[in-house]
């Protein structure tokens, strides 16, 4: 009887998809807790502060934890938002589709374009995660000799490259496949990922509370000094500190991206959204305080992460001794699940911009759009845009390194938060032309457009933090040397195959990447998307909406 009921409620679900103007192709799997994983693994708190807790403390002290509840707090006004536009259109393309349904094509497009290459950057930053995950453990496993080549540096078994560059490409090779191959099994490897993430930080957190507590309560409000390197002004501290947050706290929209494969996608998807959004919010606060009161020796944390190193990874290590089976330690176990957390990332991301690409082809508004447009009849899963995904994100591997990719997803957070912000403008004009004229299953009602007008606040005031750069004569304290941890100089580190390019101008990389992206694609728009139509939008015959774009 429940398997009849599901299938009736798939068919509904397909009825909308197609009078969206949608064939509906996936295969629709998903219930709740997959949908809601899949956006949890994109977030994936575990990931994002094993990368990028030393920059957030090493810049910003240990009061920077306060940035958490802060973007907590402006991406919900976000998340609110997506969550409508889920329950209105459960649609292969998140933002892309919502935002060019509600406002115009051109808009939609550009928001899709830049979104589109963020996420395949961030595709490659978590995949070299992988390899600083794996570095950890090898570390563990046996120690460094003095003079030994580091082990990320080392040859790899073929002999053609280095450990650093073979861990990264064959993490792009399991994911690809894996997306590939059929989206129960990527819920299935999902839901795993979330549990042992889940289960795993708030056992660390505990233990960390009652057994490695060195710091008194007050630290959580401890400058240590931070506001030296900014003037003596804590204000421009805080604000890179913030950036761990920044960059841990998007991609809750990969639950309506998977709107297409997910049953009841209209109640589901929404629920997904914020759901996703809202545990990672909890279970991060409580385990970045457990954290930060456990390291013993703070200055030396800090140094640590100013010199780009892994401050979590090593308070946790340090602190967990206790070995479990096979002289395995606690701190040991935490990588593990960190390296599953990474993995499941890795490929909760490529899913979402896969799907995002299968979306803008299946309008042909892709350079061979009608080939990423194709879904698998065997899988049923966009196949070719999958393995497109994973065949871009190992570029920037190959031509500058995977320390070089990694760099780039500094700027990839900064074209995520313009795209949001982008999709945002879109709905903004939509309301005032009167959308939504039905409310669909989740609706903001009246608040609809003082919690847009947030949204837009708080992604432009993330935006201009993000673009800020080390000039000191032009932003005064909120420059800075810090500013090369967030917004480095492209010169700094874009070496083609390890040449260094004499002449290389010395831009700030989130701006660079942006010109770059919006020149090439303002050039494909007018050539081969200005002016038609292969997509279809028709209205939201589940609430009577009609398209405004």
């Amino acid at each position: 009887m429940a398997g009849s009921s599901q299938a009736d409620q798939a068919a509904r679900d397909d009825a909308h998809l197609r009078s969206l103007g949608i064939k509906p192709e996936l295969k629709r799997t998903l219930g709740f807790m997959s949908n809601f994983a899949v956006a949890f693994s994109f977030l994936s708190v575990s990931t994002g502060t094993f990368g990028n807790f030393g920059v957030g403390l090493g810049l910003g002290g240990p009061a920077f934890i306060w940035s958490w509840p802060i973007v907590i707090i402006g991406q919900l006004f976000v998340a609110l938002v997506f969550a409508e536009l889920a329950s209105h259109f459960p649609v292969a393309g998140s933002i892309y589709q919502w935002s060019k349904r509600l406002s115009n094509r051109t808009l939609g497009w550009f928001t899709g374009w830049i979104y589109f290459w963020a996420q395949v950057v961030t595709v490659t930053a978590v995949s070299v995660i992988v390899a600083f995950v794996i570095d950890g453990l090898h570390g563990a496993a046996f120690p460094a000799v003095d003079g030994a080549v580091p082990f990320l540096d080392s040859t790899d078994p073929t002999g053609l490259t280095t450990m650093f560059t073979m861990i990264s490409i064959t993490t792009l090779v399991l994911t690809t496949a894996i997306n590939a191959f059929g989206v129960r099994v990527l819920s299935i490897l999902n839901n795993i990922g979330v549990a042992t993430e889940i289960i795993g930080m708030g056992l660390f957190a505990i233990i960390l509370l009652f057994f490695a507590n060195h710091q008194p309560l007050s630290v959580l409000v401890d400058t240590a000094g931070a506001e030296t390197a900014t003037g003596g002004n804590y204000l421009p501290a805080f604000a890179l500190g913030m950036f761990m947050a920044l960059f841990v706290v998007y991609g809750f929209d990969t639950a309506g991206t998977f709107g297409e494969e997910t049953v009841d996608a209209s109640r589901q998807a929404p629920r997904g959204v914020l759901t996703a959004l809202l545990a990672s919010g909890v279970i991060g606060a409580i385990f970045l305080v457990a954290v930060i009161l456990a390291i013993p020796d703070m200055s030396a944390a800090m140094a640590e992460g100013q010199a780009g190193g892994f401050p979590i990874a090593t308070t946790i290590s340090n602190a967990l001794q206790t070995q479990l089976l096979f002289g395995v330690t606690l701190g040991e176990t935490y990588l593990v699940i960190i390296l599953a957390s990474v993995f499941v990332c890795t490929l909760a991301i490529q899913g979402a911009a896969a799907r995002l690409m299968f979306s803008m082809g299946r309008d042909r508004h892709l350079p061979l759009g009608s080939l990423w447009g194709q879904v698998n009849t065997r899988f049923q899963t966009p196949a070719n845009a999958v393995l497109a995904v994973g065949v871009l994100a190992v570029v920037p591997i190959l031509v500058i390194g995977p320390l070089g990719g990694f760099f780039l997803s500094i700027a990839a957070t900064g074209l995520i938060y313009l795209s949001y912000f982008l999709c945002n403008i879109g709905v903004l004009l939509a309301r005032r032309q009167g959308w939504p004229h039905k409310p669909a299953w989740f609706n903001l009602g009246k608040w609809g457009m003082p919690v847009n007008i947030l949204a837009l606040v708080y992604g432009g005031l993330m935006i201009i933090n993000i673009g800020l750069w080390a000039d000191t004569s032009l932003f005064g304290d909120f420059g800075g040397d810090g500013r090369g941890f967030t917004n480095p100089m492209i010169n700094s580190f874009f070496k083609p195959f390890g040449q260094e390019l004499t002449g290389m101008p010395a831009w700030p990389t989130f701006e660079t990447i942006i010109g770059v992206i919006l020149v090439l694609g303002v050039i494909y728009y007018a050539v081969a998307v200005r002016g038609s139509a292969h997509d279809v939008e028709s209205g939201d015959a589940a609430t009577g909406e009609a398209t405004i774009g």
